[in-house]
């Protein structure tokens, strides 16, 4: 997975068996999503929340907002409005940068 060992130092979670380093400023999240390439394929369940930004660094995520499905590749981004149903699939191998605002991912 191409992330640093500076993105690996911050605080990681687990989202359905994706890793998940966040970046936490109180007032918004920055995720750098990883699923290994010997995990099998991830669906985050459709779910809101505020707007989200990202980028696939490298795999492939499928997005599903309002029920239209996207495939994002590397260099590829989204824009997920604010409170809009969504749900991503990560294919093994994939790495993500998401920009959430407000908090998201909840770290133990």
């Amino acid at each position: 997975m191409p992330f640093p060992e500076s993105i690996h130092a911050l605080p990681k979670a687990s989202l359905l068996g994706v890793d998940v380093y966040v970046h936490d400023d109180g007032k918004s999240q920055v995720l750098f999503m990883e699923l290994p390439a010997h995990r099998p394929e991830i669906l985050i369940p459709t779910h809101t929340h505020d707007v989200e930004w990202g980028i696939v660094v490298e795999g492939e995520i499928e997005i599903t907002v309002n029920g239209r499905a996207e495939r994002h590749g590397p260099g590829e981004t989204h824009l997920i409005p604010a409170q809009a149903p969504h749900s991503i699939r990560f294919t093994p191998g994939t790495s993500s940068v998401h920009h959430i605002v407000g908090q998201r991912v909840k770290i133990a």
